[in-house]
């Protein structure tokens, strides 16, 4: 199956949705845990060690575990985008778990790397993380083109056969 450039689009808006959605969890970390001798710096001033490992887990958290349960986060959900594996089966935890680790290579550059890759990969619109978990984004109202059709359902001679089995 292809994706389209509207997918593409979708892909880029919930990008920002989940930004917006992971610098509030940033601030609220700052907020709660942040080092209240440095109010007057900025966020990032007022974090510790433990401040920043906090931030990354809650981070990798929201995207893996998002994507795990639902094959969705919360931009790719109102932008009705989902993740599944290439060939059109349900994305893994592990496969999940592959996405989000490489999106740490595929967000250098404010994402342009990410961007460059999936601009790279033609038609298919695969970021590094897509690439090494075998995984694409597409549209929620995109139906598989590998699925068969469900077979016919069976005639009363083999569901009367079946019974007297």
């Amino acid at each position: 199956m292809q994706q389209s450039d509207d997918v593409l689009g979708r892909r880029i808006a919930a990008g920002l949705i989940d930004l917006g959605i992971t610098f509030v969890l940033i601030l609220l970390v700052g907020g709660i845990f942040g080092d209240e001798t440095a109010a007057d710096a900025p966020v990032s001033e007022s974090f510790g060690p433990l401040d920043r490992l906090l931030v990354l887990v809650l981070v990798f958290g929201y995207f893996w575990s998002t994507e795990a349960i639902w094959a969705q986060t919360l931009g790719k959900r109102a932008m009705r985008i989902r993740v599944e594996r290439v060939d059109g089966s349900k994305a893994t935890v592990g496969a999940t778990f592959v996405r989000t680790l490489l999106r740490a290579v595929d967000g250098l550059l404010f994402y342009v790397v990410g961007l460059l890759v999936i601009l790279a990969t033609g038609s298919r619109r695969q970021r590094l993380g897509d690439m090494a978990a075998k995984t694409r984004v597409v549209a929620v109202d995109e139906s598989p083109a590998d699925d068969p059709p469900p077979p016919p359902p069976p005639d009363d001679d083999e569901v009367l056969a079946q019974v007297l089995r």
